[in-house]
C-alpha cells in the first residue's frame, strides 16, 4: 500500500489514538507539545509544570514512537502531520485553535500542520529546528554532532568522539550527564526499526524547512536554539529572521540540541512571554495519560525527560544495521 493510502487512510483505523498526557487548566488556551524522534512525552513532563495554571497541556508519543501504535508505512512529514490531525479530531481539538511547541522533528511536524491547518494553530514555538540545504549538508551535520551516527554508519573513532567531546564543552556534558535519567534509555528504545528509519530519511537527512516557511510568513512563531547544537548548527538558523521577519530567534549560548533539558527555565521563560503570560512555578502534579489502544486513563507520577535520540540513517543502511541498532547504548545527541 502507498505511503499516500496509508495516510489517506489514518483518520479511519486506530493509528490515530496516540498514546497521551494532559493536564493543567485551559484558561489561555491549550499547549500541544510534539517530541522529537525516538522521543516520548516524557521529554515535556514535569518540565512544563509552569505552564499549568493558564494552559491545557497535551503530550501525545508520535506515530510509531513512545507507547503509541507503530504501523508498518512510510514515516513521511505528511503522514505525522495527517495523524497528528486524526488525534486532535478523535479527541474533540479539532475545532479548537491551540499553540504547538516542538522539538526537533517536532518542530517540522507542527510547521507541517500549521502550513495546512492554519485556522487552527495560534502560535508556534520551534526548539532546536533543524535546518539543512541539501541531503550532503544534513548527513555532514548528523556525522559531526551524533556519535551515535557515525557508530550506525560504522565510522565511529575515538579521535572523532574526543573532537566533538572539546566542541561540546566540560559544562555542557555534565549537564547532560546529570538531566538524562534512565528512562531517556528506556523511552529511546520504544520504536520499531521501520519507524526509525523511515523517519530519519524522510523528516530530517532529506527536508528542507524553507519552503514551509514561505507559506507561514504571518503566523507567529518563536524559534528557540542553542548556540553549541551540533545536530542542527546555529550557524544555519541566524539568518532565518532576515529572511523571514515574522519570526523571532532566540538563542542560548551555552546550550546544545537538547536545550529544553539543560536550560528548562530559559526556554519555560521564552514561551512564556511569546504566548503572553504565564503563571509561578507550581508543586508539580499528578498527569492524566491516556492508552493509545483502550483509551483507558491513567495516572502517571513520573516526571522525567526524554531526549531526542540520535539514531540518523538513509536508506541505504535500513537492512544491514538492525543487529547495531539494538546491541548498542542508545544516548541522545
Amino acid at each position: 500500500m502507498s505511503t499516500e493510502k496509508h495516510a489517506k487512510n489514518l483518520h479511519s483505523l486506530a493509528w490515530n489514538y496516540l498514546y497521551y498526557c494532559q493536564t493543567g487548566q485551559d484558561r489561555q488556551g491549550t499547549i500541544l507539545f510534539l517530541h522529537g524522534i525516538t522521543g516520548s512525552r516524557r521529554y515535556w513532563e514535569g518540565r512544563v509544570d509552569p505552564l499549568t495554571r493558564k494552559y491545557r497541556l497535551i503530550m501525545p508519543d508520535l506515530l510509531g514512537f513512545g507507547l503509541s501504535p507503530k504501523p508498518y508505512l512510510e514515516y513521511e512529514v505528511e503522514v505525522f502531520r495527517d495523524s497528528v490531525k486524526g488525534f486532535l479530531d478523535h479527541n474533540g481539538l479539532g475545532e479548537k485553535k491551540l499553540h504547538i511547541v516542538g522539538h526537533s522533528l517536532g518542530g517540522i511536524i507542527a510547521l507541517e500542520f500549521a502550513a495546512k491547518y492554519p485556522q487552527s494553530v495560534d502560535k508556534l514555538v520551534l526548539l532546536s529546528l533543524p535546518r539543512h540545504e541539501d541531503f550532503h549538508s544534513a548527513h555532514e551535520d548528523f556525522w559531526k554532532g551524533s556519535p551515535s551516527y557515525r557508530k550506525l554508519l560504522n565510522q565511529n573513532s575515538l579521535g572523532e568522539n574526543l573532537a566533538q567531546l572539546r566542541r561540546t564543552g566540560l559544562d555542557l556534558t555534565l549537564k547532560y550527564l546529570l538531566r538524562l535519567p534512565w528512562q531517556v534509555l528506556v523511552d529511546a528504545r520504544k520504536f520499531s526499526i521501520n519507524s526509525l528509519t523511515s523517519t530519519l530519511e524522510h523528516c530530517l537527512l532529506h527536508y528542507r524547512v524553507d519552503p514551509v516557511l514561505e507559506k507561514l510568513v504571518e503566523k507567529p512563531i518563536l524559534w528557540i536554539h542553542g548556540h553549541l547544537d551540533q545536530v542542527a548548527p546555529f550557524q544555519q538558523v541566524k539568518s532565518v529572521p532576515r529572511r523571514f521577519p515574522s519570526i523571532r530567534l532566540e538563542s542560548i549560548p551555552s546550550s546544545g540540541h537538547h536545550l529544553f533539558l539543560t536550560h528548562t527555565r530559559e526556554c519555560l521563560q521564552l514561551i512564556e512571554d511569546f504566548l503572553d503570560g504565564a503563571g509561578p512555578v507550581e508543586t508539580p502534579r499528578s498527569t492524566t495519560c491516556y492508552s493509545a489502544v483502550s483509551g483507558m486513563a491513567i495516572t502517571d507520577r513520573t516526571h522525567h525527560p526524554v531526549g531526542e535520540g540520535s539514531w540518523i540513517s538513509s536508506q541505504a543502511v535500513r537492512s544491514k544495521r538492525i543487529r547495531m541498532l539494538w546491541s548498542s547504548s542508545r544516548l541522545p545527541v
